[in-house]
């Protein structure tokens, strides 16, 4: 395995996560109490970078707060981001406000302010170097579209994973550069509502299966590896270089782990499985891709790994 030669640049968000810990999730109207409140270094950019380095990896996160976020930079800087990829802007930094109710459920509010900021890309283009030397990236949905777009166009051919979260709206995801996105990683409801935006076809009414099935045929997604987590049921996966043969099984499917103890907090659950699967796929080097270099038992045992983290008290 060729790890030490991987590195795996985050663009993403940073943010001030306040937590309230509650009975059942405030309804339309309603004014509940919290039964406690906790703050946390959050933003799915952080989280998944963070993710990265706890299962070994070498991740480079780059993300910008506000002047009021000098201890969400410092907590970062202890789980292990290099604080140079942090950059101060006049913006607030970005919060959100989370309801974890008694059995795990949350309710989520994002500010994105200064993740919103370019001050990052215009540091990269005022440079030498127009994007940071690296092997794998790995995007999401919380910051600007241009920084993400920034980030595929200057990249070369580093490996690509997209985590479109929160979803793109359907104008966006109609005009998005899927073609330079090598790995998609989507929960149900994401599947869903991707193949509902470029059908135009309605809500769907399909298992997550064949909603996968469904995705994988879109002339855009052709070329893509769908990775799809389905929460309690485990997760999906097609991959073009061996389940387009026809032969064999049409997708990937494994069970969730069991469950140890009891369910607490599911909030950044799927950035930690994110963040693990990169760090999976950075074990097979700079230059491998399915069918060269990894296999499909390679992709079953990095999948395995990651449900069982979700239900492991690495965090």
């Amino acid at each position: 395995m060729l790890t030490t030669t991987c590195r795996c640049v985050v663009r993403g968000s940073i943010n001030s996560d306040e937590y309230f810990y509650v009975r059942n999730i405030a309804r339309p109207g309603e004014t509940i109490s919290s039964n406690s409140y906790e703050q946390r270094v959050g933003g799915k950019g952080a989280n998944q970078a963070i993710a990265i380095l706890k299962a070994g990896g070498v991740a480079d996160f780059y993300g910008t707060i506000g002047k009021d976020g000098q201890s969400v930079k410092d907590t970062a800087t202890r789980f292990g981001l290099e604080p140079n990829g942090i950059i101060v802007s006049d913006v607030p930094t970005g919060r959100a406000i989370i309801q974890i109710s008694d059995t795990g459920e949350n309710s989520i509010i994002l500010f994105p302010g200064a993740n919103y900021s370019q001050l990052i890309e215009e540091s990269w283009a005022a440079s030498d170097i127009a994007f940071p030397q690296c092997t794998h990236v790995l995007l999401q949905n919380e910051i600007r579209l241009e920084s993400t777009i920034y980030a595929l166009n200057n990249s070369g051919s580093a490996t690509t994973i997209y985590n479109p979260s929160p979803m793109l709206s359907s104008s966006e995801i109609t005009e998005f550069p899927w073609e330079k996105i090598g790995w998609l990683i989507v929960n149900a409801g994401e599947a869903r509502d991707l193949y509902t935006a470029f059908s135009k076809h309605g809500p769907l009414e399909t298992s997550p299966g064949e909603t996968l099935l469904l995705l994988s045929a879109l002339p855009a997604l052709q070329a893509t590896n769908i990775i799809c987590t389905l929460g309690k049921d485990g997760v999906t996966a097609f991959i073009p270089a061996f389940h387009r043969t026809g032969s064999g099984e049409p997708f990937i499917r494994l069970p969730a782990a069991e469950l140890r103890g009891t369910v607490r907090d599911t909030t950044g659950a799927g950035d930690c499985f994110t963040g693990y699967f990169v760090r999976g796929l950075m074990d097979f080097g700079p230059e491998a891709k399915p069918g060269n270099g990894i296999t499909e038992s390679d992709i079953v045992e990095v999948l395995k790994a990651c449900v069982e983290v979700g239900v492991s008290s690495i965090f």
